[in-house]
């Protein structure tokens, strides 16, 4: 029993312990609970919320969270800062530039931007005046000539309405026009200069056209056509740039006093710089290059097969005249795409070097020198006025009306090629291209797709003085050809005494 008794009190004293430890252990545990929710209330309390990124990195592993980086949209600077009435520049602006001129750079710059502003609006306003005119219109077909024009008009209106206003910036570091002016001309910065890019583009798939398709060329081409194309474009352009400048929240503009010394649009992340210059720059270049690369392999090619046929057939009225009139034709189209050839690398050539620099600028984060960024964009501007020129030095006719024109129409003078001229009696010559064109128009084929009202003035190009003696050698002989060709007696006896 009193083992038993002592067993009993053993055990439960052992029971007790037992007791009173499992109960510490609670306890500090407890503790121990309250301390670690203390300080995790004490985090939440210094750090009131935890970024996306940050819990997300607790959730997924490291490879996932590379692949999901934090957006960060940048914040155009505000006007106000570059604006001439801030009062770092209020005090300078009233005195007066010229109470403190500028210095040598920025002279030499601001009558760079200026002499590049009138250049661009004479050339422009010349090539509009001189293509459109009755006297150039025979050298030129409709849809080439529309498009010609778009482009002269968008070169002016970068000349008008962008380039001039980079002036007084020039000189006073600082913007004078107001916010509403410059939002404007930061829309038609971007906007006038993807639109060139664009024409150039329609050009070069108007010429592949012409020389390796010209029947379904000449077929389906029309000026409505050409019209809305155009019209398509310029709204497409002017919306896209909107969409970009006009909301400050994700975008807008800014004014870029190192390089244009005007305003221009804002992109909010550097990727979005990348792209935009990429879609200006490469689908151009890769389409110029691949249409007129392969308008003129074909073309050669062609040539080479008329001079063989030429020379198969000495008779200068053998052959077929259809084909040699489309070869004639096709001559023609080859020297205006050449000329349209010449201002597509002119734009490649320019575009080049301010392409780079927006890529290289963007992917690097860092700042361009500022007379660099003043050459590289202004190089890039001048295009406008290289268009114009190029047409100009590469095409004779258009040099030859452009100053017959001026000299008619604003030194109201009289041209040589006005001044009457002694006609021969067997000047009836004349109505052969009419009657080349009624034998024409009746054969058909290879004409089908070539408008007729063109046929008497390829055949007035096509026909020289060489080849009007042979045929007065040919015809004079045949009293039928005679009575058709010359029905004056007197012209009919003076070739029957040749």
């Amino acid at each position: 029993m009193t083992f038993g008794k002592k067993s009993g009190v053993f055990s439960s004293l052992v029971t007790g312990t037992d007791t009173i430890t499992h109960g510490a252990r609670r306890a500090a545990s407890r503790r121990q609970c309250e301390r670690w929710s203390s300080s995790r209330a004490s985090v939440r309390r210094t750090k009131p919320a935890i970024e996306p990124y940050h819990a997300l990195s607790l959730l997924l592993p490291p490879y996932q969270i590379m692949l999901e980086p934090k957006a960060t949209w940048l914040v155009a600077p505000p006007l106000h800062n570059s604006s001439c009435s801030h009062p770092r520049y209020a005090a300078s602006v009233a005195a007066g530039w010229w109470t403190a001129p500028p210095s040598v750079v920025d002279a030499v710059q601001a009558l760079f931007i200026l002499m590049l502003s009138v250049g661009i609006l004479a050339a422009n306003v010349l090539l509009i005046f001189v293509i459109n005119s009755r006297r150039y219109a025979k050298y030129i077909h409709a849809q080439p000539r529309y498009l010609l024009t778009s482009l002269a008009c968008n070169d002016l209106a970068i000349g008008l309405l962008v380039t001039p206003f980079a002036f007084l910036p020039t000189l006073l570091h600082c913007w004078p026009y107001g916010e509403m002016i410059c939002q404007i001309q930061a829309l038609l910065r971007g906007a006038l200069s993807q639109q060139s890019a664009v024409i150039l583009i329609c050009m070069a798939i108007d010429r592949y056209m012409c020389m390796l398709h010209p029947v379904s060329y000449h077929k389906h081409s029309s000026k409505k056509g050409c019209v809305a194309i155009m019209s398509l474009t310029w709204v497409t352009a002017l919306t896209l740039f909107a969409v970009m400048v006009l909301p400050r929240r994700h975008g807008g503009f800014y004014f870029n006093g190192d390089g244009l010394h005007a305003c221009e649009p804002f992109f909010p992340r550097p990727s979005l710089r990348i792209l935009a210059s990429c879609l200006f720059y490469f689908p151009t270049t890769m389409v110029l290059m691949y249409c007129y690369g392969s308008a003129f392999h074909v073309n050669k090619l062609r040539l080479k097969r008329v001079v063989c046929a030429a020379i198969a057939v000495p008779d200068p009225l053998g052959g077929s005249a259809v084909e040699k009139l489309v070869a004639q034709e096709r001559r023609l189209s080859t020297a205006a795409s050449r000329t349209m050839a010449a201002m597509s690398l002119s734009f490649i050539v320019m575009v080049t070097p301010w392409s780079i620099q927006e890529v290289v600028a963007a992917c690097t984060g860092s700042k361009v020198p500022p007379f660099m960024d003043f050459l590289v964009t202004w190089v890039a501007l001048s295009n406008s006025f290289w268009n114009p020129f190029l047409y100009w030095l590469l095409n004779t006719n258009f040099r030859r009306i452009s100053k017959e024109l001026l000299l008619t129409k604003l030194l109201c003078r009289r041209s040589a090629a006005a001044t009457p001229r002694r006609t021969h009696c067997c000047s009836s010559l004349a109505q052969v291209p009419a009657v080349a064109g009624a034998t024409l128009r009746a054969g058909g084929g290879d004409a089908e797709g070539i408008s007729e009202k063109y046929w008497g003035e390829i055949l007035e190009r096509t026909v020289s003085s060489n080849s009007l003696q042979a045929l007065q050698r040919i015809y004079g002989r045949s009293s039928a050809h005679d009575a058709r060709l010359f029905p004056s007696p007197l012209c009919a006896a003076q070739m029957t005494e040749i």
